[in-house]
């Protein structure tokens, strides 16, 4: 596939979710679907919600005219557009009755399970991996279980980070672009092409979201984004199987993952249940110093681009080079941490 494919595939996902945007915006508006303002929440007045749809009607919309237009440009398509589309259905559905009503947590952590099972049926499990000496390991049932808590974990990681205008959509569009980069680096066009129609949609929908927003995505895209985020990441991994193909996506993710990291080990030391929702996200404590909504998200931005950065880098990286780089990226992330003041729980 050549590079004009890969334009026409991010601009048909864009296209769809600029034209689809204003649509929802206004059923919200004629229905009053709103996020309404709250103590855990940066927003002072109602706004439309549901714009995650105009999304996941490009990302598919793209996928689907690929297959068409550029059959086989996906592997094994229809078992896993058809796993994608059951399992987005599931998790958008769910998305939306949040939005609407509200959910218990762990009730939506049993629809994230089942949606990650709905996945490893449709063939996205991380099932073996080639250690350094090129055998392959069999993970057996922990494979499984690392799929699953893997899909939750970046579902919910996405979903966390979803605290001001225009964060999780840029997040995620920067992040995919740079999975996109990696993916035509390693030859996977599966995972490119993934990549490539989610930051399409992303880069569609963010003019309506980035502050002052005009609609929010609510749970519905949050979710929905995370969701596909995963499946990425899974699909590079089974390409190779290679344990470096796995820290590629890892590292992409590095901003939601050590949000949600710092989140869960913050209300456990505080004896709180791990989604009790709080105030005191990465984005809420560099909002309390900047005071500006857009300079937060920038430099979060930025923060993404670096640890994209960072990601791609290791493409070419292999065996004992790898670790060392891996190891001084972890040193360099956890001082960046602490020097920040994030390690701190009182």
């Amino acid at each position: 596939m050549g590079f004009k494919v890969f334009f026409y595939m991010f601009v048909i996902s864009a296209s769809v979710a600029v034209l689809l945007t204003p649509f929802i915006m206004k059923i919200s508006c004629i229905f009053k679907i709103y996020d309404k303002p709250g103590h855990r929440k940066v927003h002072q007045r109602n706004m439309p919600t549901m714009g995650g749809l105009a999304m996941v009607f490009g990302f598919f919309t793209a996928l689907v005219i690929c297959e068409i237009y550029f059959p086989n440009a996906i592997e094994n398509f229809y078992t896993k557009f058809w796993g994608m589309i059951i399992a987005s259905f599931v998790l958008v559905s769910l998305g939306i009755i949040d939005d609407l009503k509200g959910l218990k947590a762990k009730f939506k952590i049993y629809i994230q399970i089942f949606v990650a099972i709905i996945l490893i049926v449709s063939g996205f499990c991380i099932e073996e991996i080639t250690n350094p000496f090129g055998d392959k390991i069999s993970l057996g049932v922990f494979g499984y279980i690392l799929t699953v808590l893997w899909i939750i974990g970046v579902i919910n990681a996405i979903n966390f980070l979803d605290g001001l205008d225009g964060l999780a959509c840029g997040v995620t569009g920067i992040i995919s672009l740079f999975l996109f980069l990696s993916s035509l680096k390693q030859g996977n066009t599966t995972a490119a092409v993934i990549s490539l129609a989610l930051c399409g949609c992303c880069f569609g929908f963010l003019p309506y979201n980035f502050n002052p927003a005009k609609i929010f995505m609510g749970n519905t895209g949050s979710m929905f984004l995370g969701l596909i985020l995963a499946i990425i990441a899974i699909t590079g991994y089974s390409k190779t199987q290679t344990l470096i193909t796995l820290i590629i996506p890892v590292i992409a993710l590095g901003l939601p993952i050590i949000d949600t990291s710092l989140a869960i080990l913050r209300r456990i030391a505080r004896g709180r249940h791990i989604f009790h929702a709080d105030k005191e996200h990465i984005h809420h404590h560099m909002l309390t110093e900047r005071k500006s909504q857009r300079k937060v998200v920038l430099s979060m931005y930025f923060l993404s681009c670096c640890f994209g950065m960072i990601s791609l880098s290791f493409t070419g990286f292999k065996g004992i080079f790898a670790v060392i780089a891996l190891v001084l990226v972890i040193t360099v992330t956890i001082d960046w941490i602490r020097k920040s003041g994030f390690l701190n729980f009182r």
